[in-house]
């Protein structure tokens, strides 16, 4: 870390020594008498720009004298482009006046492709997820706001340490390859704790892509992907902190700060959270919430080059300290034999970055990362200790040969490093493991009129133990009619289990873990079909979405939790199905009233010996609704969010339904507007007070055989309000 902060001190010292006459740009976007909010602006030729405010304003700094063309663009708007000069260091201000268009899908994505490229004209069916969506609910975690996103899940793994993952068509978090600006820094022990270290003042936007992506990002990306969008340090708010505290005890501080450092621009962040209060509410002695005390920081740094090309680096700590149990037990109690509790103590670290290498004809591009990450833990008085380090780096070439058709490629190199502990013993059977899979892809688009694209691609991984695995796919896009789109998916995908860091379930409880077999890699097939039709109401806009999927699994690894007292894992001898289909609509009027609607309807079963079961924690059907309401003349928000889950299948235990019941959750978010720097808000969470009352098992009797933790299905948090404020400075 020395040596890469002297070189950043250099590059900083070289540039501003080099730094030419730079000016600012002060404007406003509308639409007539409408102001137009998340407004794309920037100058693409120098990679600057920023994004309108809620009253239609943008702020760009460090704007190079001379005559430049300015890009504006946003959802529902025609693109236009408006010539504009700099001179020396003085602000020039303007005003943009765009022309709607229902048609204009014209928000940029990355993931899918490995290239930018609009919404519309992608391929690759990616769902895009704004940070003032993830903020509806006023929840400052990101795992318990993106379950109201359509075909997403969130499903607690543990009713007493509060583990979690999210769920993609009914897939467990391990299918799920988590993204960092495109880089993947979650390895298999980081996944069960999902995007808890996540800070949300970060986040631009995610970007969510449903089925096997394999053929970019490898095998763990069998399920889908979700990419973190990290805010750009060259148009992030100069200072931004916000606040919030819960009738739960549950505090919250975010912060970021962006100094200004001559051209090359850098963002530092942090959150801080903590939660330090026993609380049961349905009476089993067991804390409802772990108590919690969890610290992340980040910084980013995009570095100025006199190229135009890209140099990015960023880094993230992320330190938790994590508790649940018994009203009697506390951290100096770990291990007891007595007092039964779950104490888990993590540290990590993640290191990730871009740069584009020095051709002026040629898009060649090396991304890379690396993350260590240290867990102690305590499940009762078993002591589970493990240390995970992953590095991952991509060699791609972006080769556009003509307007229409063009290809990416690269090398990548995957390195981890296992070591595990269990009650001090290193087990048999992947306790200690090193991996190295180097692979190589590619993928070709080709634009066949302006109505019909597609798009093929292939990866082949080698694996030490397994050989060679390819992951073709297919993707094709056409425009049969006005305001249509159609996408046909079709891809394999793989994934390579690391046992007892994936299935967090096999570390705590009273069950005995039981592997039956040497187990093959996981293997896949999909194919899914999107419609995406936009509807002209009046002046407003209906942008509708069905989507229809089928994933065949074979040699699917899936406990079996139907033999008293024992978990089971062996390769499937038969196959396991995925399916369903989904609807989705989101309406934007004129004013004042926004609102999506979405439904996911999803089989999920395996068949062996001729026999069809239900696979535990899918829920049959998952229903999302997001409502904002602007009261312009009061500077007040209204937001509304809610979700319906259907039954799903449970693990079997003595005396307990097999299946779940259908539950609903819904939250009221009220927001203020004090000035264009500072709002404050209030929320009620789950305001019907829905709450499973017995996801623990034998909770009377925790060191017994009876005891388990995996039966959750339903909220374990009850109703709570929450107030919070927020201050920036742009």
């Amino acid at each position: 870390m020395k040596k890469v902060s002297i070189i950043l001190l250099i590059l900083v010292t070289f540039h501003e020594i080099n730094a030419q006459e730079i000016g600012t740009i002060n404007g406003v976007v509308t639409s007539g008498s409408e102001v137009i909010e998340n407004a794309t602006v920037g100058i693409k030729e120098l990679g600057i720009g920023s994004y309108t405010r809620e009253d239609g304003s943008f702020l760009i700094k460090e704007v190079p004298a001379g005559n430049h063309q300015l890009s504006v663009s946003a959802i529902g708007f025609k693109e236009k482009k408006v010539s504009i000069t700099i001179y020396n260091t003085d602000t020039t201000f303007v005003t943009i006046v765009l022309e709607k268009s229902l048609l204009q899908l014209d928000e940029m994505v990355v993931t899918g492709t490995m290239k930018e490229m609009s919404v519309k004209d992608s391929p690759v069916k990616v769902n895009l997820i704004s940070q003032s969506f993830l903020s509806k609910s006023g929840s400052n975690n990101i795992m318990d706001a993106i379950q109201y996103v359509n075909g997403l899940y969130n499903q607690v793994d543990c009713a007493v340490c509060g583990t979690n993952n999210i769920r993609i068509n009914g897939m467990e978090g391990p299918y799920t390859s988590v993204l960092i600006d495109g880089m993947p820094v979650m390895g298999a022990l980081a996944s069960v704790y999902g995007l808890n270290g996540i800070t949300p003042s970060i986040i631009r936007n995610l970007e969510v892509i449903k089925g096997p992506n394999s053929t970019l990002y490898g095998s763990q990306a069998m399920g889908g992907v979700i990419n973190i969008i990290t805010e750009n340090p060259k148009v992030a708010p100069l200072f931004d902190i916000s606040s919030t505290t819960s009738s739960h005890s549950e505090h919250n501080l975010d912060f970021s700060l962006v100094p200004e450092i001559g051209k090359t621009a850098t963002m530092f962040s942090g959150s801080v959270y903590l939660q330090d209060r026993f609380i049961d509410e349905n009476g089993d002695n067991f804390a409802d919430i772990t108590q919690n005390v969890r610290v992340s920081l980040f910084n980013k740094w995009e570095i100025h080059r006199p190229s135009g090309k890209k140099f990015s680096l960023a880094g993230k700590y992320y330190f938790e300290d994590r508790m649940g149990g018994t009203s009697d037990f506390d951290r100096d109690m770990r291990g007891s034999t007595s007092v039964y509790g779950e104490s888990i103590y993590t540290n990590r670290f993640e290191l990730f970055g871009s740069y584009e290498l020095p051709f002026d004809q040629e898009i060649l591009r090396l991304d890379a990362s690396y993350s260590y990450h240290d867990q102690d833990s305590y499940y009762g008085e078993y002591h589970y200790v493990a240390d995970q380090q992953t590095a991952f780096t991509n060699l791609i070439w972006d080769k556009q040969i003509t307007k229409d058709n063009g290809f990416v490629t690269g090398l990548s190199a995957r390195y981890d490093y296992l070591n595990q502990l269990f009650n001090d013993v290193q087990l048999d059977g992947g306790s200690e493991d090193t991996r190295f899979v180097p692979g190589i892809f590619s993928q070709y688009d080709h634009r066949f009129s302006s109505k019909f694209r597609g798009l093929v691609g292939i990866r082949a991984d080698h694996h030490q133990d397994h050989g060679v695995i390819l992951s073709p796919r297919l993707n094709l896009k056409g425009d049969p009619f006005s305001h249509s789109t159609v996408r046909l998916n079709v891809g394999t995908g793989f994934r390579i289990v690391n046992l007892f860091t994936e299935e967090h379930e096999s570390l705590t409880g009273s069950r005995q873990v039981e592997v039956a077999e040497a187990l093959d890699p996981e293997r896949s097939f999909n194919v899914a079909f999107n419609l995406n039709q936009i509807i002209d109401i009046g002046a407003s806009v209906l942008n509708v979405d069905f989507d229809i999927y089928h994933t065949r699994f074979s040699n699917q690894i899936i406990p079996d939790y139907d033999t008293p007292g024992k978990i089971i894992y062996a390769n499937l001898d038969g196959y396991s199905v995925s399916r369903g289909l989904a609807i989705s609509m989101a309406h934007n009027f004129i004013a004042p009233l926004t609102y999506t609607i979405g439904i996911t309807f999803q089989d999920v079963f395996s068949i062996e010996n001729d026999i069809k079961e239900d696979l535990p924690f899918a829920p049959a059907f998952n229903s999302v609704l997001s409502l904002t309401y602007r009261f312009t003349a009061a500077k007040v928000n209204l937001d509304y969010t809610g979700r319906i889950i259907g039954k799903m299948r449970l693990p079997e235990y003595p005396n307990k339904d097999l299946y779940s019941n259908t539950f609903s959750e819904h939250n009221l978010k009220v927001t203020k507007i004090i000035s264009e720097n500072f709002e404050f808000f209030v929320s009620g969470k789950n305001l019907f007070n829905y709450v499973q009352r017995d996801a623990i098992i034998a909770a009377d009797r925790p060191f017994s055989d009876d005891f388990a933790t995996d039966y959750v299905y339903g909220p374990l948090q009850g109703r709570r309000f929450i107030a919070g404020i927020k201050y920036q400075i742009n």
